[in-house]
């Protein structure tokens, strides 16, 4: 979960939404594909944080009770890999490069982290990297290519984060966005209120709106993850929306 604090309470989004927002991005991005490469691809990126319901797991309560936001560590030496097997299973009965482009988010988030400690995540970190190989072998496609649709996919999904987790900066200030996939850095900024511009402009057309959607629950902490579970399912959802202009 995303989440943010907020004057009522808190403010939260679910990884979902945020994937739903990363493929809003990847859909208007001027990129030549070929329909059976660039489906598979927005569905990657719109689905890579799937596999469990985020509001049902139990490291999504801080030890206060508090919505735990997902860049807060909760603590604990060993990774609950439940989620990215379930996504990897998942994205592999959809297809195998929507299975490659979500391992190599799954290699690229667990970068460095816990390698070592955590046998199980190493292993499983293992199994990935020659799962990939095997794809590559099997659509016969190089490294290069590869890497060039990831990152779209990450260029999307960092893009998606910046917006929900309200850093782009105001008054107009520019700030990097991610690698694209032909290897520059772009800027973005806020060209006005909830109207965001991106330079170099990289976009099919020169202005579309896109959305994502979330909940502000008032309740401030919770005695169990069922109690947050149920507030959150009752709370109202909202939209909120922007527009990216040239």
């Amino acid at each position: 979960m995303i989440v943010l604090s907020h004057t009522k309470g808190w403010k939260v989004i679910t990884q979902r939404s945020h994937g739903l927002l990363a493929a809003m991005i990847a859909y208007q991005y001027a990129i030549d594909l070929p329909n059976d490469i660039i489906v598979p691809t927005l569905i990657a990126i719109a689905e890579h944080d799937d596999g469990v319901a985020e509001t049902k797991q139990n490291k999504n309560l801080t030890e206060a009770g508090a919505p735990r936001h997902f860049l807060v560590p909760d603590g604990s030496e060993k990774t609950d890999l439940k989620q990215y097997i379930n996504v990897m299973e998942l994205s592999t009965s959809k297809s195998q490069l929507n299975a490659l482009l979500t391992s190599m988010h799954l290699a690229f988030i667990f970068s460095g982290k816990k390698q070592g400690v955590d046998k199980e995540l190493t292993a499983f970190l293992k199994y990935q990297t020659r799962n990939r190989a095997a794809i590559l072998k099997h659509l016969d496609i190089d490294k290069k290519y590869a890497d060039r649709l990831y990152r779209l996919v990450e260029w999307c999904d960092a893009f998606s984060l910046l917006i929900c987790m309200d850093k782009i900066q105001p008054e107009g200030r520019k700030m990097d966005v991610s690698e694209s996939p032909d290897g520059d850095v772009n800027q973005t900024f806020y060209k006005s209120e909830d109207v965001i511009g991106v330079e170099p402009w990289v976009f099919k057309i020169d202005t579309f709106e896109i959305f994502y959607e979330y909940r502000i629950v008032e309740q401030l902490a919770f005695k169990s993850l069922e109690e947050f579970d149920a507030v959150f399912r009752s709370t109202p959802v909202r939209t909120q929306k922007f527009t990216f202009s040239k």
